[in-house]
């Protein structure tokens, strides 16, 4: 049986019981004392509620819902400019022309196909995170979330490339 422990050493781990700004494995670091000593002296002075994580826990839920609600929004959102990049493809397109009298301007039913490609770049990419929003709540896990990040990496890397393949 390991020897008693001393009174000031148990009343300094009771303050930091009490207390409250410490947890559990923090106190028992910090006297040097086992992690069970830490309890075992909560529980003999009646703080039997002394590490309860269940707000913390709440508050944890509350948290992660709430960032699920976030993905939501901005996933609604990344149709939403989706449909926008589409529109815009598909739109008169006005520019100014060097003329005789000075800048003249110049209207298309349509853009060019450089713009063209480049708004259906930006509709894929928007169309893609929104899926890998879309998925990794569904899928709720670490692995969800770092297949969403290589895939962000490589939707960035193919529009890079995209872009920089116009003369």
């Amino acid at each position: 049986m390991p020897p008693r422990i001393p009174d000031t050493t148990r009343a300094a781990i009771l303050a930091d019981i009490k207390a409250g700004t410490k947890g559990r494995n923090q106190i028992a670091r910090d006297h040097q004392v086992s992690v069970s000593t830490v309890t075992n002296i909560a529980k003999a002075a009646g703080a039997t509620d002394a590490f309860d994580r269940s707000q913390t826990e709440k508050a944890t839920r509350a948290v992660v819902e709430d960032s699920r609600s976030r993905r939501a929004k901005l996933a609604a959102a990344l149709l939403d400019d989706a449909e926008r990049f589409r529109e815009r493809a598909w739109s008169t397109y006005k520019y100014y022309e060097r003329g005789i009298e000075g800048p003249e301007l110049v209207t298309l039913e349509q853009p060019p196909l450089k713009d063209a490609k480049e708004a259906y770049v930006a509709i894929g990419i928007s169309i893609q995170r929104h899926l890998d929003l879309e998925k990794f709540d569904a899928d709720r896990g670490a692995e969800g979330a770092k297949s969403m990040l290589g895939q962000l990496a490589q939707a960035l890397d193919d529009a890079a490339r995209a872009v920089g393949e116009q003369p």
